[in-house]
């Protein structure tokens, strides 16, 4: 009688795990490439993706500025003051 012995990859759940938080980084990077790209299509040049971080940066501190939600005059002073810093750093990058 003949004593075979069937090995299998110890590493298998280490490989689906890889493969999960691959899998899962490109699924949460998804939307950051599509607002790379319209912005790039909006502005006619290519547009890296940290300056498409600063763009978007700017809107959302655009839209807390402009539109005066908070009750307090102090957040909607810190609301300015982070549109302002936001235009700045899109200049710049």
């Amino acid at each position: 009688m003949k004593k075979e012995m069937t090995f299998t990859d110890q590493n298998t759940s280490y490989n689906d795990l890889s493969r999960l938080f691959s899998d899962g980084c490109a699924w949460l990077q998804a939307p950051v490439m599509w607002l790379r790209r319209y912005y790039s299509a909006i502005l006619e040049r290519e547009v890296s993706t940290k300056q498409a971080s600063y763009i978007t940066q700017a809107q959302v501190a655009f839209v807390f500025a402009a539109f005066p939600i908070m009750s307090s005059l102090l957040l909607h002073l810190a609301a300015v003051l982070w549109f302002a810093a936001s235009i700045y750093m899109c200049k710049r990058a």
